[in-house]
């Protein structure tokens, strides 16, 4: 800036501190962190294509509240807010696509056939499509597994930034 060099040594986060903030934060879908976040992993995949700018996009549940509220399924029903189960989906397949178990969504996600022959399309989330493909059901240790990635990708984000304290650390 203005022919400075910029640094943020005096910003660095601690990696510990960062990762338990992530593990224990409540990540529901009206915090814009949480759309920040989920955005920033969707563009981690090099297959993402950017989207339009006309594109409105929604956090979705993976795994849908209702569906805890009717099976309770989940043994741990912070599991339903944390990174783990919040992915970005285009506004029009998420107001067809909210309430349903994993498989049924899959259908929203990869596009179909209306009975009167209209092609609903399927969604641009890379992501998304590959969790269609390989999963037949979105549980809790996927949930879980998927948490962990996401917090690991940020944590080894911040470090190709050298945005993480370095430690000095003493072995004797």
């Amino acid at each position: 800036v203005q022919g400075n060099d910029i640094s943020f040594t005096e910003f660095l986060f601690d990696e510990e501190y960062i990762k338990k903030s992530i593990s224990n934060y409540q990540f529901n879908n009206n915090r814009a962190i949480t759309k920040s976040i989920i955005t920033w992993w969707a563009y981690q995949d090099d297959d993402q294509e950017l989207l339009s700018l006309d594109t409105v996009l929604e956090t979705e549940h993976i795994f849908a509240r209702n569906r805890q509220d009717k099976e309770k399924s989940l043994t741990d029903p912070g599991n339903l807010e944390c990174l783990g189960n919040k992915v970005l989906l285009e506004k029009r397949i998420n107001i067809r696509a909210s309430d349903y178990r994993f498989e049924d969504k899959k259908k929203y996600y990869n596009g179909y056939k209306t009975d009167r022959g209209q092609v609903k399309d399927a969604t641009k989330i890379k992501e998304l499509l590959r969790l269609s493909e390989t999963h037949s059901d979105f549980v809790e240790a996927d949930i879980i597994a998927r948490n962990t990635s996401i917090i690991e990708g940020f944590i080894g984000y911040l470090k190709a930034n050298d945005l993480i304290k370095k430690t000095n650390i003493t072995v004797r």
